[in-house]
């Protein structure tokens, strides 16, 4: 009754959160309607990270929790670089920007080694979902860490921040829509259904962010 009450929540919250997601997608940046909209995708998205998660605890499924920690640390680190990017004044990094980055380092690491010792121990290879997530992962986690190492205060004005908030949040409608399709459509060629949405959407977040960049004059 429990896995069933939050499997409703999480497929409601979560097409909630791919319709909130394109009405911010399609509004004008900045504006209100793009502020009310991004807050409300940002919450629902929290809510399907956070509800994958729980489901998981309670009747295994690595896909489903790779998409909800790989979405939920997109989506936290998509809001928290909109903050940085409207800084007045010298921020002082905290547990909030360090806490996050040093679990999805942990996270991530399991979800590498997870698959590969299933590899060894079954001496065959694999393509693990899971294993290409965390990859990704532990990318985004390295560069974040780095950053904030580098810079332990932020300082305001910093235009790149906005271009941040554009790919992570992007990222995670992308991983998202990824899972609903794949979820929800069933055939014979379902690699599609896997590799069309991170295509098209890795292409148009390229172009959004070119877009941007020349719009703020960001050097590349």
């Amino acid at each position: 009754m429990l896995y069933q009450s939050i499997l409703i929540l999480h497929v409601v919250t979560g097409f909630f959160a791919l319709l909130f997601g394109a009405l911010a997608i399609a509004s004008r940046k900045g504006q209100k309607n793009h502020l009310k909209t991004g807050k409300a995708y940002v919450l629902l998205m929290y809510s399907v990270g956070f509800s994958a998660i729980a489901m998981t605890l309670l009747k295994t499924n690595p896909f489903l929790f790779t998409v909800g920690v790989f979405t939920l640390y997109l989506t936290y680190t998509g809001q928290r670089s909109i903050f940085y990017f409207r800084l007045k004044e010298d921020y002082r990094n905290s547990w909030k920007d360090l806490v996050p980055i040093l679990f999805a380092l942990v996270i991530a690491a399991g979800m590498i080694l997870q698959p590969i010792f299933r590899m060894l121990e079954s001496q065959s290879l694999f393509v693990s979902v899971m294993g290409v997530f965390g990859v990704f992962l532990i990318g985004f986690a390295i560069g974040d860490l780095r950053l904030v190492i580098k810079n332990p205060t932020f300082k305001p004005n910093k235009k790149s921040w906005l271009i941040q908030h554009i790919g992570r949040i992007g990222g995670a409608y992308i991983a998202t829509l990824t899972a609903f399709l794949v979820t929800n459509l069933h055939f014979n060629l379902g690699w599609i259904i896997w590799l069309a949405p991170t295509l098209i959407g890795s292409f148009l977040l390229a172009k959004v962010s070119r877009d941007w960049k020349k719009k703020l004059k960001i050097q590349p």
